[in-house]
């Protein structure tokens, strides 16, 4: 009888970008793996499973390793195991101490405050321009795909829009100025890499890898897809992932986009700062509570509060991008 190829199990959902920098380090490192996809809600492989202490609830991505026995649940710790576990493996962490050490901060730093609020921007953005599409990401396989039905799936997109927002609270992007505290964040780190070929040291990381995954969600927001200062970071984006295939999400907004024109925001003057930051080695997280007494008040935010401040225009100008 042949053996079984040990290999490493990713449990994921297809999606998610912090799901995405795990693929692209396990093709770097050049080691075998599978991908489990797993439903958003129950996330049912994962319940016999430990929930490490540092994180809220069960989430994705998750490793278990045939090799070693390990189970690893979070992007970053993720990254940190494969380093230490498969050393002979090409790289994520190269150079000395210092630069390793510069590479596992930046990825905290990214995750913590692009990666979430690049959750929250692209989320936002499919709820303004194609919220039935969110029935297909969540409740494809659930009740026979019944909620994917033409006519139904308008309905349980804008439940699961309004399940989002309730979960994330993107009905509080405008008033936190979060758009704008995300503009300066990328403004900055862009000046700062300037015309080196690496975002650290001088060998590619998993810095490099992040940064790219971290991008995608953004590539659906005019705000920051379009904007020209912005443009050398996205050109990275697509200089690294050019040979992968677009997200859903992406397809499904380009599509929209033939129809109607795509919604914008009018610009907003004023400081601040992304909220977010890592803290003990883990990154930040913003998931809240979903059933408190405000809770209540979702169906007003969906409706009315996510759609302030935002117009449909096929062209940004001055005042509206």
């Amino acid at each position: 009888m042949s053996k079984v190829r040990e290999m490493i199990t990713l449990y994921e959902l297809s999606w998610s970008h912090y799901c995405e920098k795990v693929r692209l380090a396990l093709d770097h490192m050049q080691l075998p793996w599978r991908a489990i996809s797993i439903d958003a809600f129950s996330k049912a492989p994962l319940r016999s499973l430990p929930r490490p202490a540092h994180l809220p609830t069960f989430m994705v991505p998750v490793i278990s390793d045939d090799r070693t026995g390990a189970y690893v649940m979070d992007s970053t710790a993720i990254l940190r195991y494969l380093a230490d576990a498969y050393p002979g493996a090409p790289e994520l962490f190269p150079g000395d101490a210092a630069n390793r050490a510069a590479v596992d901060a930046l990825l905290l730093d990214l995750d913590s405050r692009l990666g979430i609020l690049a959750r929250r921007f692209a989320y936002t953005q499919m709820i303004l321009e194609c919220p039935a599409f969110l029935s297909e990401l969540f409740l494809e396989h659930r009740a026979r795909g019944m909620y994917c039905a033409p006519g139904v799936r308008r309905i349980s997109g804008a439940c699961m829009g309004m399940l989002l927002t309730r979960r994330f609270e993107f009905h509080k992007n405008e008033e936190l100025g979060l758009y704008e505290a995300l503009e300066h964040y990328l403004l900055d780190l862009s000046a700062s890499l300037g015309q080196r070929e690496f975002v650290v040291g001088e060998a590619f990381s998993v810095a490099d890898i992040a940064l790219a995954a971290l991008l995608r969600p953004l590539t659906i927001v005019p705000f920051f897809a379009e904007h020209e200062g912005l443009r050398p970071l996205f050109e990275r984006h697509r200089r690294l992932l050019g040979g992968h295939a677009e997200f859903p999400y992406q397809k499904a907004i380009r599509e929209a986009r033939l129809k109607r024109p795509p919604v914008r925001r009018k610009l907003r003057r004023g400081a601040s700062l992304v909220p977010f930051s890592p803290s003990d080695g883990s990154a930040a997280n913003d998931q809240q509570r979903m059933w408190t007494w405000s809770t209540v008040a979702v169906p007003m935010h969906y409706a009315y509060t996510l759609r302030r401040n935002k117009v449909r225009r096929w062209e940004a100008s001055a005042e509206v991008r």
